[in-house]
């Protein structure tokens, strides 16, 4: 399949099949948003080369993607404000379907894309790794940022406008939004809190791992994943100084994220 990449542990048998979904972000496969400011760091690091890597060393093979409109050192916004919610989530679906049958298919959805790996239908799915990921929506995450009843106001006003819109003006004012296309949030705001889509996966295997140093998705959207969804099989570890990746000042999120992803696996007889 076109701009998918596999990357499988050389000389041993691999223990399971790993989808890198990635956040809101343009991002290469090597994790790093094309032209991003090195004033964000976590843009500027090849997140997903030393992911894959610390996953390929646990004897797990890895399955990473390229959204239309981004390449190695620029994103084509002509090209990249057409991919859409569901363009990504039909792309992923298609991924999904030619990973390898015969191991076990786990879904690692980083930050935005836990939006979207609830979309997908998941009950041949073995697992799930949501890390700085939303558990109610998009919305709801930026609301818990509000300091006072004026901006409270203020916020709510504009979320009513932008929900209000219809589809033909919205493509009329489709636009880069910080680093996605305005119609995608749009589309995204329309979707139920994202744990509704996992309530019929009662014996899913999930693995919630948030920082708690996250700086762009608030900490309580982890913390909640267990309360909503209290008879589900959902193991939630808070990493303790972690960033929005994970990253401490000792120990890359990479490290983090493929330890504690093969102990859940090895709890839940994935492996």
């Amino acid at each position: 399949m076109k701009s998918v990449k596999y990357d499988v542990p050389e000389g041993e048998e691999w223990k399971a099949a790993i989808l890198l979904i990635h956040g809101t972000a343009p991002i290469y496969y090597d994790g790093i948003i094309p032209g991003c400011s090195p004033d964000y760091q976590l843009g500027t690091t090849p997140i997903y080369d030393m992911l894959t890597n610390e996953l390929n060393q646990r004897s797990f093979s890895t399955v990473r993607y390229l959204r239309e409109g981004v390449y190695k050192n620029q994103v084509n916004w002509e090209e990249y404000i057409k991919v859409d919610h569901y363009q990504i989530v039909s792309q992923i679906e298609k991924i999904v379907k030619e990973m390898p049958k015969n191991k076990p298919k786990i879904l690692f959805a980083f930050s935005g894309g836990s939006i979207h790996v609830s979309q997908l239908d998941l009950s041949k799915i073995d697992g799930v790794v949501i890390v700085g990921g939303l558990c109610t929506n998009r919305f709801h995450n930026a609301a818990l940022n509000v300091r006072n009843k004026g901006e409270w106001k203020r916020f709510q006003e504009e979320i009513e406008r932008f929900r209000l819109l219809s589809e033909e003006e919205i493509d009329k004012i489709n636009k880069p939004n910080g680093d996605g296309p305005l119609k995608r949030f749009w589309q995204e705001t329309m979707l139920k809190d994202n744990w509704v889509y996992f309530q019929k996966y009662v014996d899913l295997p999930i693995l919630i791992l948030h920082g708690s140093n996250d700086s762009e998705v608030h900490r309580s959207q982890a913390s909640m994943w267990k309360a909503l969804l209290p008879v589900h099989n959902i193991k939630y570890v808070e990493v303790d100084g972690g960033d929005h990746f994970l990253n401490t000042p000792e120990e890359s999120g990479a490290s983090i994220i493929s330890h504690e992803l093969d102990v859940w696996s090895v709890e839940n007889n994935l492996i």
